[in-house]
């Protein structure tokens, strides 16, 4: 994972010659995937190459969530997608493949995806997010400790959406960063005090807890907003 300032890949008009830079010899890079507060965001960076270089994994293909009218849908970009600079991407899992079905996976809170052209023969992907962008394991990447923990979060979202009309639209359009709190306060309320034994290691748990008085501290509209969204939504305990 590359960390570091780097807030031009938070403007459209100069991240992609940035992520060209990055990508020079990869066919991803995840930056400050833990760290969504260094200047940037968190950013997952992808080259989409018209031949293999065969330095490093070689994505074909990229997938994402989205939310269109009003349903979670699988996007798909590639060398042959039309040309879309700037969207949202929904939160949920991340994919890319390469030309042997091998895959790479993220998991995120949501956030914008930016296409851009930089030459004939490379299509760069950026997906930016001031939430963390965690790694779902696979091919040339491990597992982020809090993947599971996230996930599971995910999967409790999925109860409204599957019985309450509405919910599925509503959280597809929540700030990234108002699910993101919501995330923190999930796991603060369904762990304390056994944080550190629950998620396994007292790093997870500090962690949990300096990212939940960032949130709460900096942007208070955003924790509030987060209990809003998670009693409205059932999942908050009374």
């Amino acid at each position: 994972m590359a960390s570091g300032a780097h807030p031009e890949l938070a403007c459209a008009d100069r991240w992609a010659p940035a992520a060209a830079e990055l990508l020079a010899n990869l066919g991803f890079t995840l930056i400050n995937s833990d760290r969504p507060a260094a200047p940037g965001g968190a950013n997952l960076l992808v080259a989409l190459r018209d031949r293999p270089t065969l330095r490093h994994f070689d994505p074909e293909v990229v997938f994402h969530w989205a939310l269109v009218e009003g349903r979670g849908r699988v996007v798909q970009i590639d060398r042959t997608t039309p040309l879309r600079p700037e969207g949202r991407f929904a939160w949920g899992r991340i994919r890319i493949v390469d030309r042997l079905g091998e895959m790479n996976q993220w998991i995120s809170f949501g956030g914008l995806v930016r296409v851009a052209d930089v030459d004939a023969s490379t299509r760069l992907v950026g997906f930016n997010s001031p939430a963390p962008i965690l790694r779902w394991a696979g091919h040339s990447q491990g597992l982020d400790r809090l993947t599971a923990a996230v996930g599971a979060f995910f999967g409790r979202l999925m109860v409204p959406i599957d019985f309450e009309p509405g919910a599925e639209e509503r959280i597809g359009r929540t700030d990234p960063l108002v699910l993101y709190a919501a995330f923190l306060q999930d796991a603060l309320e369904r762990r304390v005090p056994e944080v550190t034994e629950q998620f396994g290691d007292a790093e997870s748990a500090t962690w949990i807890r300096l990212e939940a008085k960032r949130l709460y501290t900096a942007v208070p509209a955003v924790w509030t907003a987060a209990a809003e969204l998670r009693r409205d939504l059932g999942l908050a305990r009374s």
